[in-house]
């Protein structure tokens, strides 16, 4: 399937086939001292998604067509700017440039910061830890085992949820799923499971399942292959979220296609202009060490702001109250604040705080914050600790929102020691 052909693009286009239609009327009218100028500032606004959606609906392919043979596939957890970038760099400057965006992506520190993407499907949050060693070995440079641990939670993962691994899986299409659209996980998978049936000594820039595993491709330990390897995972973890996630997202689409479309449209643009101009008007706070010693006194910050929601998880962190910890994540990751509390337990269990102090508030964008904590134990072998807070404000539907609009609150994106 092609991206343009995915029920979703295609909604959406007409959709904007209509708004269209509506904004050429209205200018005739307006010639003749009728129409409304509302909706004829709505020109630029349409002209602006009616590029975006091409772009949405263009590059994945561009850059499957470009990059899947060598590994790299579009999926929905992908930067997209990352794979803009990737297809506009090929075209001016060839594959060696564009691809080196690739491996900026993946690399060790950027994976880490996505490394939270795992633990909302079960299939790799029971595989945590032995992702956490690839990611320890990919960072210290230890491609030859980093990779054969990311083959094998691939194929782990993906044999828990189909009942066979991905080199043997069957039929893999997912509808209205980017990663599935226009058949490049299938190239992906055949590099995966191609059958290597001589040792090979040179180096390869592929990871090739059996000739890792089984022994036949001893060059397989190179930081290329790794990279890839973790896109490989991003690509399974995206495939098994859209897969789960079928049977819903096809009955919330029927919904929404039975719901007259331009009134929505309309005021989804008003919506866009509204948020625009809260995220222009926004300017990061300076944050001076008087405030900062002031809640580091209280260890209370006005309800509304992103400290507060760090106070309150390290209060209930010192509690080891871990599932009112979970309820402050980002809903997109949490999905049942229930469950996910095993998932803080254990991340978070083995600390033990008695004292806590904020020592950095910085506001990095309209939606983002990082606040760094010290924390101090008792009981620990180090009694002082630093963990760095990734905080995004969204509101009742997960959706981002700038602080500056009602209704949105500051969730956790991700916590971090630092060294």
């Amino acid at each position: 399937m092609n991206e343009n052909e995915l029920p979703s693009f295609k909604h959406l286009r007409n959709q904007m086939v209509g708004l269209g239609a509506i904004i050429q009327i209205n200018k005739v009218l307006r010639c003749i001292g009728l129409g409304s100028k509302k909706i004829s500032e709505l020109q630029i606004k349409y002209d602006e998604m009616c590029l975006q959606l091409t772009h949405l609906t263009e590059y994945p392919q561009k850059f499957n067509n470009i990059f899947s043979v060598d590994g790299w596939l579009a999926h929905e957890s992908m930067n997209f700017e990352v794979m803009k970038k990737a297809v506009d760099d090929f075209e001016a400057e060839g594959f060696d440039v564009a691809e080196q965006n690739l491996l900026n992506y993946y690399s060790a520190d950027e994976v880490e910061k996505r490394i939270i993407f795992f633990l909302g499907l079960e299939e790799l949050r029971i595989r945590r830890k032995f992702i956490d060693y690839a990611l320890a070995e990919y960072k210290a440079g230890r491609y030859y085992s980093a990779i054969p641990l990311l083959l094998m939670v691939i194929d782990g993962a993906v044999n828990d949820a189909t009942g066979k691994g991905f080199h043997s899986a069957g039929d893999m299409d997912v509808w209205d799923s980017l990663t599935t659209s226009d058949g490049a996980i299938y190239k992906i998978r055949d590099i995966f499971k191609k059958g290597r049936k001589r040792t090979c000594i040179e180096p390869i820039s592929l990871p090739y399942r059996n000739g890792i595993l089984h022994g036949m491709d001893l060059g397989y330990d190179n930081p290329a292959v790794a990279a890839k390897c973790w896109c490989f995972l991003f690509v399974v973890r995206d495939w098994l979220v859209s897969k789960k996630s079928e049977p819903n997202r096809k009955m919330a689409f029927e919904k929404k296609v039975q719901v007259p479309s331009v009134r929505e449209l309309i005021a989804t643009l008003a919506r866009t202009n509204h948020l625009k101009q809260a995220i222009e008007a926004w300017r990061p706070r300076v944050v001076s060490e008087d405030y900062i010693a002031d809640i580091n006194n209280s260890l209370v910050a006005d309800d509304q702001l992103p400290e507060a929601v760090v106070l309150a998880f390290m209060s209930l962190w010192k509690q080891h109250n871990y599932g009112d910890m979970a309820k402050l994540f980002q809903t997109q990751f949490t999905g049942n604040p229930k469950s996910y509390a095993k998932v803080v337990r254990e991340q978070y269990g083995a600390v033990h705080i008695d004292n806590y102090s904020i020592i950095r508030i910085v506001d990095e964008a309209p939606v983002i914050t990082h606040v760094t904590v010290r924390a101090y134990s008792a009981r620990s072998d180090r009694d002082v600790s630093l963990w760095e807070f990734r905080l995004i404000s969204e509101d009742d539907n997960g959706d981002i929102i700038p602080p500056t609009i009602p209704g949105g609150c500051w969730q956790i994106v991700w916590v971090q020691q630092k060294p």
